[in-house]
C-alpha cells in the first residue's frame, strides 16, 4: 500500500456496513501512521459496494467514502453500487448490467485520470 498511485475499496455489505475481512485488511495503513506519505494522504480512492439491495449497498458506500476521508484519500466521486440480487454478471464474469457497468468503468477512469495527474505535478 505504501506504493500505490491509487486505491480502488470493494466491499459487501454486511450488516449495513463494510466486512470485517475489509476493515482488518485497511487495519495494515496504521503501519503508515509514520511514514512521509500517511495513510493514503492524497491518494485517488474508489468505492464499491455490493449488497443483496439497494439500502444495504448504499450504506456501504457511504461507509467506504468515511473511510476513504479517514485515511486522508480522495473518493471519486462517482462511487459503485452493486445490488447483487439481480443479475449483474453472466457466467463468464463479463458485466450484464448496463448501468452498473457505466459505475464500474467511470471509477476506473476517475482513479487512473486523478492518479496520472498527481503524478505529473509531483514530476513538475
Amino acid at each position: 500500500m505504501r506504493e500505490c498511485d491509487a486505491v480502488v475499496i470493494c466491499s459487501p455489505a454486511y450488516h449495513g456496513s463494510v466486512s470485517g475481512l475489509v476493515k482488518n485488511a485497511l487495519d495494515y495503513t496504521e503501519d503508515m501512521n509514520r511514514d512521509e506519505r500517511v495513510y493514503f494522504d492524497g491518494l485517488p480512492i474508489g468505492c464499491i459496494a455490493c449488497g443483496a439491495g439497494w439500502q444495504a449497498a448504499g450504506q456501504t458506500l457511504a461507509a467506504l467514502r468515511s473511510i476513504a476521508h479517514a485515511l486522508r484519500g480522495w473518493p471519486t466521486p462517482m462511487g459503485g453500487m452493486i445490488n447483487s440480487s439481480l443479475p449483474v454478471f453472466d457466467v463468464e464474469g463479463k458485466c450484464v448490467d448496463v448501468s452498473i457497468r457505466f459505475q464500474l468503468d467511470t471509477i476506473a477512469a476517475q482513479v487512473t485520470e486523478f492518479a496520472m495527474s498527481r503524478q505529473n505535478m509531483q514530476a513538475a
